[in-house]
């Protein structure tokens, strides 16, 4: 029976995740990977990571790591059928979209340390990837967002664009089914097409959740970033399902192309950086961040954003601070079933 991916981003979300195996046999006759850009984000640490490294040295606990290293180098347990053990937290990212097309890496250095502890020894092809490094508009990085900016031109040049990120327990599997599946959209639809399909996973009390509108369409997102409230703002309550995204986007990259240049034209200027309505300011005077979280709801309002609910909830573990390992060395446990599914 044929697979409706028209049917299971819309009215037919809930059927999704039986499909999910079969998905990504829909790019077995197509070449996906010569029309795909993969932009990762590994750039920084991240405050709440050095501050967990800061608190493990005060008390006593040396968590061997540098502060300001990216705290996707961080060595943990290696669930995959390949690679060393143990293996850096983002090789987990990095690996799950490894033949999925061309690799933007997005850093602030450490580029030897990461072809030697993760490009190298899990399997990426030299020249498949190129680095680039995070301008910091006022002395600091300003988001997602603003990476993607800036590296518009190594990746608008193809059809499809995934951005993931290096603290994910990431799923082959979720990744070549969403690209699948939107090129299938596109096929189908033409310029009807989403210009974005956000892998996401049912899960008790969303701490960021999806909200749904007419025809499964998403209307909104629970996203801290773009209320400028606490993490915990917009949560469902207690013990209540509801969809939210995992650590994949997958954009046509047209569509990613506008939507930056129309948030870049009405909320950049060079003195002030960014002033989107509902971001939470910086702390140091210089604007706020660009986050993609403003790119999902541009193309939501839109209407051209659709969610695919086939994710593992294993999937939504990201690496924050020290405290996250034990619960992310755990979840990619489960994940490792979605290597084996593919012949990895």
């Amino acid at each position: 029976m044929p697979i409706d991916i028209d049917y299971l981003t819309t009215v037919g979300i809930a059927d999704a995740y039986a499909s999910r195996a079969a998905i990504p046999g829909l790019a077995s006759d197509v070449e996906l990977a010569p029309r795909t850009c993969c932009l990762t984000m590994l750039a920084g640490s991240g405050s709440r990571w050095v501050a967990s490294l800061e608190a493990a040295r005060a008390a006593g606990r040396a968590a061997g790591a540098d502060p300001r290293a990216p705290r996707g180098l961080f060595p943990v347990r290696n669930a995959m059928p390949f690679g060393p053990d143990p293996a850096p937290i983002a090789s987990y990212a990095l690996a799950a979209v490894r033949d999925l097309g061309r690799h933007v890496i997005v850093v602030r250095g450490w580029e030897r340390e990461i072809e030697e502890r993760i490009l190298g020894p899990f399997g990426f092809e030299p020249g498949s990837y190129s680095f680039a490094t995070q301008a910091a508009p006022g002395g600091k990085p300003r988001g997602h967002g603003d990476a993607a900016f800036q590296t518009i031109g190594l990746w608008s040049g193809y059809d499809y664009v995934t951005v993931n990120f290096g603290g994910d327990a990431s799923s082959p599997l979720t990744a070549l089914a969403a690209v699948a599946a939107m090129a299938a959209l596109e096929r189908e639809l033409g310029d009807r097409a989403p210009g974005l399909l956000l892998p996401a996973a049912l899960v008790d009390s969303p701490a960021y959740p999806i909200r749904l509108g007419p025809g499964g369409l998403p209307a909104g997102f629970g996203h801290a970033k773009l209320s400028g409230a606490a993490a915990d703002a917009g949560a469902a309550d207690a013990g209540e399902p509801g969809y939210t995204n995992v650590g994949l986007r997958v954009y046509r990259a047209k569509a990613l192309r506008e939507a930056i240049e129309l948030i870049r034209e009405r909320y950049w200027s060079e003195g002030n950086g960014y002033a989107i309505p509902g971001n939470a300011p910086s702390s140091d005077g210089f604007g706020g961040e660009f986050a993609l979280d403003n790119v999902d709801a541009l193309l939501a309002a839109e209407g051209r954003a659709r969610i695919l609910p086939i994710a593992r909830p294993e999937e939504l573990s990201p690496v924050k601070s020290l405290d996250d390992l034990p619960r992310f060395e755990r979840d990619v446990g489960a994940v490792r079933e979605d290597w084996s599914a593919l012949g990895l």
